[in-house]
């Protein structure tokens, strides 16, 4: 009887070790990737939009994410469009500063999302908060908005453009 537990555990044992030995390894490409999620809007008791907070999912295959503590580039690209006559154009605002137009991004710095020694792939997401998604200055009480972004990493790397959908905002 002992002899046959033994047996039946050694079998069991190997079994695992086939089922374990098959799972697929997660492997992602060096270049991040970069994958729209959800944007949630946040609204004023008087119904009024304020903010977003935008989503995405990322991967990164060598986990080169994130910037050095001493690197004050950016490395998470946010492009904002609104629609104008039906087209989506590429935000713009005055800059009094210098007297020009400039276009609207929200653009930020991600610091490093992996310890120091670490090497392998990296998978999570990414939130970003859009302060403020509503325009007062705009005629109109709905606006129809759009954000594009992408991911660059410390080799260089850019990911793909990830749009949100179309959102509607209300101004007043």
């Amino acid at each position: 009887m002992k002899k046959t537990s033994v047996n039946i555990g050694l079998l069991l044992l190997v079994v695992s070790c086939f089922f374990v030995s098959c799972q697929e390894k997660e492997e992602y490409p060096v270049v991040p990737t970069l994958e729209f999620s959800d944007f949630t809007i946040y609204r004023t008791q008087a119904g009024v939009d304020t903010f977003g907070i935008m989503t995405f999912s990322y991967t990164d295959g060598d986990g080169d994410l994130g910037l050095e503590t001493y690197d004050q580039s950016v490395n998470f690209f946010v492009s904002y469009y609104s629609m104008v006559n039906g087209q989506l154009k590429i935000g713009t605002r005055y800059n009094p500063s210098t007297g020009k137009i400039d276009t609207i991004n929200f653009n930020v710095r991600i610091p490093h999302l992996a310890p120091p020694d670490y090497t392998g792939w990296l998978k999570g997401t990414i939130e970003d908060t859009i302060n403020p998604i509503n325009n007062p200055t705009s005629g109109k009480i709905y606006d129809t908005i759009m954000f594009k972004a992408c991911l660059s990493d410390r080799a260089g790397n850019k990911s793909d453009t990830a749009s949100t959908p179309l959102i509607v905002v209300k101004n007043r």
